[in-house]
């Protein structure tokens, strides 16, 4: 079957894979897993070395399991995901979390900006409210923004996020060299770089009395995405 918006899996020249990196997401990953099967043909997931049962909860809810024995980190899990997706027959490719962080009810918005704009790239999109999201994530994420946009030279409203559509035949193009958090910018910058384009699809955020549920530490990681970021636009990694 065929993804399209609004869990309608009929449009036929989008044909979607979800990649899902986890890392110790038993908690989450069978909602995660089934609220993305209703808007993709195949949800693959990367289990990132988990000591948990996040592979098996995966694979009995629907799930392509890829599995790694030892933690490598975000970047080498969602790699190891591209390197799988791109040797099959998907028109896109959609990131989105194992946390539960990203909403998978928001998967159509990002399906039908793709349609809307025809977007080489679409970005989910949080709303950045100061009194609704930790102080220090709103910081961290209003920076990385700021300095997304001047290194593209163009609109980026949140460069932090990680749940995106991606056309893969653009993608396959791209080399790709990131193992932590800042592959989402290298995966920005250097299709920006080749003349893709990108647009926004708002999403919702999702938090734990008062704290966002991502693994990343907002000060330390922004700086290196930031450094790397640098490396990636002007040293051509």
């Amino acid at each position: 079957m065929i993804a399209g918006a609004e869990g309608n899996r009929d449009v036929p020249e989008m044909k979607i894979c979800a990649l899902i990196p986890a890392f110790n997401e038993a908690r989450h990953i069978a909602a995660v897993v089934h609220g993305a099967r209703k808007h993709v043909r195949e949800v693959v997931l990367v289990d990132d070395g988990s000591s948990d049962s996040t592979a098996d909860i995966a694979a009995a809810a629907g799930a392509v399991c890829l599995r790694s024995n030892q933690n490598h980190g975000k970047a080498t899990a969602l790699r190891t995901g591209i390197s799988h997706v791109c040797e099959r027959q998907f028109t896109h490719v959609l990131f989105l979390d194992g946390d539960g962080q990203h909403c998978p009810e928001d998967i159509p918005s990002l399906i039908r900006v793709a349609l809307e704009t025809n977007a080489d790239l679409v970005i989910g999109t949080r709303s950045f409210d100061i009194e609704r999201m930790p102080r220090i994530r709103y910081y961290s994420n209003t920076l990385g923004s700021k300095i997304a946009s001047w290194l593209v030279s163009r609109e980026i409203r949140d460069s932090q996020c990680g749940f995106r559509l991606v056309r893969l035949d653009k993608l396959r193009q791209v080399r790709l060299r990131a193992k932590k958090y800042e592959l989402e910018m290298e995966v920005l910058i250097k299709m920006s770089l080749t003349g893709c384009s990108t647009a926004h699809a708002p999403v919702r955020a999702v938090y734990e009395d008062g704290k966002a549920r991502s693994k990343m530490r907002p000060v330390r990681d922004t700086v290196r995405i930031c450094l790397w970021s640098l490396l990636f636009r002007f040293g051509r990694l």
